[in-house]
């Protein structure tokens, strides 16, 4: 089977490629990095290029039985001053990914969508895609888009930078000894889902090709923020403790997200989540076995103090 991902090189696009690669298929992997950049998969095919180019959309889906679209730009307060280039790329460039699939008639694409708690540039371009899609599956024709609302995911490779993303963001500190920076007072609840258990629930529904509903994709078992910086710091033997900031423009105190997995696991069955604390003391100690020099990077982006 012929499947690309866009997005291929990042965190969610390399899990799902090694899954699909693992599975046998033959992987098309699309994105703006070079080739030999981190997070290529040396069994899958690269092309670099933007999902926003029309001709090579059509191009690189010639063929193909499956798109899983993850390529996009991520971030919170990270994008409140880049609005444009959010908008023309997560929602003009998912528009070409939807049109020139469904020109070349592949049968299923795949985007994800998010919980849509939060008033800001990213929540509200994921949202936009989201009735895009909506609209394209109402239209009729043979290319189905499937999505799921994915929730925290975590697991080893997720980067440093320069999204600040919960695990490895607490890791890194804890590591270098410093006290977790954490926005608000951390009692805001989280899903978090393991990257691999992500990448087996995207590829299941996707060839599920339900279109009628739009699941939550999470674990389903709610935690603090404060309860995953005790765990990190535990991991690391950290004694640094915790420091408390204000809350970052777009996002809201005491946010609970937990994933209803009753949709999912109906279409599903066994949704085959893996255990928290075995994951997560893998993916820590992937970001415990870094070069210090990476770690240095993101100490000087963020500015971590003592």
């Amino acid at each position: 089977m012929k499947t690309i991902v866009t997005g291929g090189s990042g965190f969610l696009g390399s899990t799902i490629a090694q899954y699909l690669l693992d599975e046998g298929h033959e992987v098309v992997q699309v994105d703006l990095l070079p080739p030999g950049s981190k997070g290529l998969l040396v069994d899958a095919e690269h092309v670099r290029g933007d999902v926003r180019d029309t001709d090579l959309m059509a191009k690189v889906f010639a063929g193909a039985d499956e798109v899983y679209h993850l390529a996009g730009v991520l971030g919170t307060a990270e994008l409140q001053e880049t609005t444009h280039e959010a908008i023309d790329i997560n929602i003009g460039g998912t528009v070409t990914v939807f049109e020139q699939a469904t020109a070349a008639g592949v049968p299923r694409v795949f985007y994800p969508g998010k919980p849509n708690v939060w008033l800001n540039t990213y929540t509200v371009t994921k949202s936009a895609a989201e009735q895009f899609a909506a609209m394209f599956n109402a239209a009729g024709g043979d290319t189905r888009i499937m999505s799921l609302r994915l929730f925290n995911a975590y697991g080893p490779g997720q980067a440093l930078l320069p999204i600040r993303k919960i695990v490895p963001a607490f890791a890194a500190q804890a590591k270098l000894g410093y006290p977790i920076e954490i926005w608000g007072d951390g009692e805001q609840i989280v899903d978090m889902v393991f990257s691999r258990d992500l990448a087996d629930q995207t590829v299941r529904f996707t060839r599920a090709e339900r279109t009628d509903v739009l699941p939550d994709c999470g674990s389903g078992v709610p935690i603090s923020v404060n309860d995953v910086c005790a765990a990190v710091n535990a991991y690391f033997g950290n004694t640094a403790g915790v420091r408390h900031l204000p809350m970052r423009p777009g996002e809201t105190p005491h946010t609970v997200l937990t994933a209803d997995i009753t949709d999912l696991t109906t279409v599903l069955g066994d949704l085959r989540l893996s255990d928290w604390q075995a994951s997560l003391a893998e993916s820590l100690d992937w970001y415990g076995r870094l070069d210090e020099s990476v770690l240095a990077k993101a100490e000087a982006f963020y500015g971590w103090r003592h």
